[in-house]
């Protein structure tokens, strides 16, 4: 197949804006999108968890940082809600923190919110008054926790145990009037609107607990307006509907259950085989990203409907609802890279990330309808806007199964001539004598090499490009003798400096009075004279090299020292 004749395939999203030192560190649940000022100008929320030090909540308009508040703990979720019907309708930001619920209004602190605590066991409240020694009450409560679970226990139990015996009888003093109770901590956050399904309706709050507590807070006067107790710790939920009309709440438990509620009813649906990273319900349907690598979907009933196979581990999934295509599609990020774009269990396109993508939004942004808000691995926020004219199609892997590998791609290779065969023949017959032939060529060469490398040592006295020039004389008949060293630069764009001169001899020979001369700053074409005294050892003629240095050796010459005269006693 000719490259003319290849589908083109095109790329339905616009790579709007991408900054990889945002230094962006969250989670999706810490990701949302809310028209925050009622200007039609929709914003970024973020929980920024920063480095684990200090988070920081983060509001972004467009491709600038507009706000940014700190947080005093590591949020677990985010959300845009509206608080009231009052026009303006000005969305708050919820952020769910430990056991307390955050409310921000015009980007300022605005209500704090505190989950109300559960109530102990009435065998840990009757431990603590009547036991008031710190060794015996310590010995009761690791029997205790071993028996009811450690988590099950009160705040001031649990602290008490993990406390160092040296404060322990002054926390218990502190603690003897007070009532031992269980602190809440909030798992996972979401909304559904109160009164009608407008964008602007207000929503309620739904918070799950690990104390396995579903709460449903009103956000017009933040108070709890009803209450569920749950067969198990809620890790991820899903509503749909309006909850004074008719609302649906998909659960997914830490054990891998699924379960519904429809109208203050709970239902139990499934029971998955492995537990679930993400949860989505397209119409009527649940759409569940397994730690298996695989996507299933369900029916309110528990019955499957499909499961397939996702390429790697899937880290999070949200729903791309397109009205204008009628489509409703599933976007899954992976642990090593890309998002795949799911219709149903039709793979429908593939967005290819040099990097695993962490957290991911879909929704307005600004005045763009579908923004795709990424966040990698290494912090880089990315935005992609779905053009107009987008298609997706069912047969995407037919479209790419049609494309020519380039593994596959056949060379026109000539045919074999007859000198290339007399060749190969000839090689095959006398393969000794050719490969002795080279290895004596080859070590010819080498052997050529060295003695030239050897000669040019000897009579180098010139580098450069002759930009430094060196005469060295001997005056005196012995046994003193004086050595002069003439330098002279050649260059004229370099001026040599913070160079030496210096020799190398035989200390039984001869006797050096300065082994070391600086040379001064040279400046082109002015000989400059370097002298020193040698004193002769003995009557012998030997030979002293003269060397200039740098940070490495420059140039050198050699000096055959005439016979001494005589030598002094």
């Amino acid at each position: 197949m000719s490259s003319a004749d290849r589908p083109k395939e095109e790329n339905p999203w616009i790579d709007a804006y991408s900054d990889p030192k945002a230094d962006l560190q969250t989670f999706s649940t810490c990701l949302t999108l809310s028209d925050l000022n009622a200007d039609d100008d929709h914003k970024l929320v973020i929980g920024d968890i920063g480095n684990g030090i200090q988070s920081k909540l983060k509001v972004f308009k467009g491709t600038s940082l507009t706000a940014e508040l700190p947080l005093l703990t590591q949020p677990t979720a985010v959300k845009c809600v509206h608080t009231d019907r009052n026009e303006p309708r000005v969305a708050g930001i919820i952020v769910a923190t430990g056991a307390n619920v955050l409310v921000y209004r015009n980007c300022r602190p605005y209500f704090k919110f505190s989950v109300p605590p559960q109530e102990c066991s009435g065998l840990e409240v009757e431990i603590w008054n009547e036991i008031s020694t710190s060794e015996q009450l310590v010995k009761v409560l690791k029997d205790l926790s071993m028996e009811m679970g450690f988590s099950n226990l009160s705040s001031p139990s649990q602290n008490l145990l993990l406390m160092s015996p040296s404060h322990r009888e002054e926390y218990i003093s502190s603690k003897l009037h007070c009532v031992a109770k269980k602190q809440m901590v909030i798992t996972c956050v979401t909304t559904l609107n109160k009164y009608a399904s407008s964008e602007r309706d207000v929503s309620v709050v739904l918070l799950a607990t690990e104390s396995s507590q579903l709460f449903i807070m009103d956000p017009e006067t933040f108070t709890i307006i009803n209450e569920f107790q749950l067969p198990d710790v809620c890790c991820n939920m899903y509503a749909t509907g309006i909850y004074l009309v008719e609302y649906t709440l998909i659960l997914a438990m830490r054990s891998g259950a699924l379960y519904s509620l429809r109208i203050k009813h709970l239902k139990f649906i499934t029971q998955l085989m492995t537990h679930t990273v993400s949860l989505l319900m397209v119409s009527h349907k649940i759409i569940t990203a397994n730690m298996d690598s695989t996507m299933s979907c369900y029916n309110l009933k528990g019955r499957k409907y499909w499961t397939i196979n996702l390429p790697d581990n899937p880290l999070y999934m949200t729903g791309i609802p397109l009205p204008n295509l009628a489509l409703h599609l599933t976007a899954v990020c992976f642990s090593r890279a890309n998002i795949n774009l799911y219709n149903d269990s039709s793979l429908v396109y593939v967005i290819a990330t040099q990097e695993p993508i962490h957290s991911m939004v879909f929704g307005k942004y600004g005045q763009e309808e579908h923004a795709l808000i990424t966040i990698a691995s290494s912090g880089t926020l990315d935005i992609k806007l779905l053009k107009r004219t987008a298609q997706f199609s069912n047969d995407y892997k037919t479209v790419q199964k049609n494309y020519v590998k380039p593994h596959e791609i056949k060379f026109l290779v000539p045919k074999k001539s007859k000198l290339f065969l007399e060749q190969s023949l000839r090689e095959r017959q006398k393969c000794k004598e050719m490969h002795s032939w080279f290895n004596h060529s080859w070590t010819n060469m080498k052997v050529q090499v060295s003695e030239s490398y050897i000669d040019a040592l000897h009579s180098a006295n010139v580098v450069q490009n002759e930009a430094l020039r060196i005469i060295v004389e001997v005056f005196g008949l012995g046994p003193r003798m004086k050595i002069r060293t003439v330098l002279q630069n050649m260059s004229q764009n370099i001026m040599p400096m913070n160079y030496k001169v210096t020799f190398i001899y035989d200390a039984k020979l001869y006797k050096i009075h300065q082994p070391v001369v600086k040379v001064p700053l040279m400046v082109h074409g002015i000989p400059y004279s370097l002298e020193t005294l040698v004193t002769c050892q003995t009557a012998v003629a030997g030979v002293v090299q003269v060397v200039v240095v740098s940070t490495k050796v420059i140039l050198s010459a050699t000096v055959n020292m005439p016979d001494s005269a005589g030598i002094l006693e």
